[in-house]
């Protein structure tokens, strides 16, 4: 289910902020190896929108991004201040959004990405995901 509902997001000292507008279309929960180095968690929550539901509401210069060379298509960007993860483009269009950094949810269920590519001490996130629909 699509939600229309409209979400605010902000780094942990509140220099960048944003919003974003439904209706949500993919809320993805990656486990693979580069989203749990760039999280340090067992796992990524993030939330794609399209360029047109998403707009800066301070701090868009405030950002540092780090790209991996191509043929790569990770990447993460963050405050220059207090290293949190904020939005960034991706290469195929979207605005991948760290969800953990609102307050609230999407209103649509996550979509396990990556689930070959997890670590040993921590397996169940599919199982999780599954249990919940």
């Amino acid at each position: 289910m699509k939600n229309a509902k409209t979400l605010a997001g902000e780094c942990l000292c509140g220099k960048v902020s944003w919003e974003m507008s439904g209706p949500f279309e993919f809320f993805g929960m990656c486990q693979c190896s580069r989203c749990r180095k760039v999280t340090g968690a067992a796992f990524a929550t993030n939330l794609f929108v399209k360029p047109e539901q998403f707009i800066w509401l301070s701090g868009k210069t405030h950002r540092g991004e780090y790209l991996m060379a191509s043929p790569n298509t990770f990447g993460n960007a963050f405050c220059k201040t207090c290293g949190s993860r904020v939005p960034r483009n991706t290469a195929r269009g979207w605005v991948l959004t760290p969800l953990g950094s609102s307050m609230e949810l999407p209103g649509i269920e996550p979509t396990l990405v990556c689930p070959e590519d997890h670590t040993d001490w921590f397996t169940g996130l599919e199982s999780l995901i599954k249990s919940k629909k």
